[in-house]
């Protein structure tokens, strides 16, 4: 999530598929999410991770399958299982997305968040049916509330008690019944893998991971080409990554999208080197994982640039500790744009920060951290 100088540094002079094939070739960091009865030490151990230096991409690809297979913390009976899920989805963010589904589907802390656990085929709960399809595979368009009623009983039978995850016969639909078109003794494995071969589930997936590493939407026909892709990848992650990171779209992308709350703040950790955060900086940024605004997860436009979006950053600028982590010595312009990592300004925002300069009100040394203030809160720095 983080883009530390360093890491920028050791990218700089190769090519752009040999910089890809080091990124795709980082791997895993084989590390374990702490399982812990409160919630809020796995989002801070994650956070931790997502501003570390050595973060890779493992963790952005981790916040991207978080924000569509997402989760929110307060409704889960029982923190541990918060840990649980981010484990599997952090083992397997670059793995294959079959294999990721049917894991984050039967983990505890889904089945707890959108209501299966408990579910019974006699009265099933459509929540986890339904999203299941709406947002986390084919789309709205692709069933019909036939098709959520008969997942629903498909997916009958989940219970989560302390912490375990179990599954009861007597509590599930036993029966042929029609799904999507067709009859079978549906269960939850075969609705996934059902919904996973679905062509629409390729296209609607990997064009959204276009538009959160691109910033541009794809058209209908290029999103179809790219999931007919995947699909003959049998839905592996690094294949449909390296198509996008060497795609020309991608290497020419320029202020394509508003930075998020957290990518915004991963940023900020980066450039500054701090290795500190609080929970409350990433609330009051409307983006603290586990915590999302509704099932659908955060917004991916124009939103984050909103007057109280860009308030909130500018509040947290005078929360970190500015002036200790970049000292007061005069830096130029030139010097703080390149610390940024903003190699192309428009000219209000250079003029801005040229203006800036000693007067009666504003003394000598404090002429530095206002100028970075201004860096870390100008247009550019909030566009990715």
């Amino acid at each position: 999530m983080s883009v530390h100088q360093d890491r920028v540094n050791q990218l700089a002079d190769r090519s752009w598929s040999d910089a890809v094939d080091t990124i795709l070739s980082q791997g895993s960091d084989g590390a374990s999410a702490p399982v812990s009865d409160e919630w809020t030490d796995t989002s801070n151990w994650w956070i931790n991770k997502m501003t570390a230096p050595d973060t890779g991409l493992q963790d952005r690809m981790a916040w991207f399958w978080h924000g569509l297979l997402t989760t929110n913390a307060w409704k889960v009976n029982g923190s541990e299982l918060v840990g649980q899920q981010l484990q599997l989805i952090r083992d397997n963010a670059l793995g294959n997305f079959r294999t990721l589904l049917h894991l984050v589907v039967g983990s505890g802390a889904m089945l707890e968040y959108l209501d299966a656990s408990g579910s019974v085929a006699s009265n099933p709960n459509e929540n986890l049916a339904r999203e299941l399809m709406e947002l986390f595979t084919i789309g709205r368009e692709n069933y019909t509330q036939e098709d959520v009623r008969a997942a629903a009983r498909a997916l009958a039978g989940w219970v989560v008690e302390d912490g375990v995850v179990e599954f009861r016969r007597e509590n599930a639909f036993i029966a042929p019944i029609i799904f999507l078109g067709k009859q079978d003794d549906w269960d939850t494995e075969k609705v996934i893998d059902r919904l996973c071969d679905h062509p629409a589930t390729a296209a609607r997936i990997s064009s959204r991971l276009w538009r959160h590493l691109v910033g541009t939407e794809l058209d209908q026909p290029s999103a179809e080409e790219l999931g007919d892709f995947w699909v003959g990848v049998d839905l592996e992650i690094v294949p449909l990554l390296e198509r996008i990171l060497t795609s020309s779209q991608f290497e020419t992308s320029r202020l394509n999208k508003p930075r998020s709350g957290l990518e915004w703040y991963c940023s900020l950790f980066a450039i500054l080197g701090l290795d500190e955060h609080h929970t409350w900086q990433l609330e009051n940024l409307g983006q603290m994982p586990y915590l999302p605004p509704n099932v659908a997860g955060w917004p991916d436009d124009l939103r984050w640039l909103s007057p109280g979006s860009l308030l909130g950053r500018a509040a947290v600028t005078h929360s970190v500790g500015l002036e200790d982590a970049v000292g007061t010595d005069p830096i130029t312009v030139d010097q703080l744009l390149d610390r940024c990592n903003l190699h192309a300004v428009s000219e209000s925002t250079r003029a801005a920060l040229e203006s800036i300069r000693p007067t009666d009100e504003l003394y000598a040394d404090a002429v530095t951290s206002t100028r970075w203030r201004l860096a870390l809160t100008c247009p550019e720095f909030n566009i990715a």
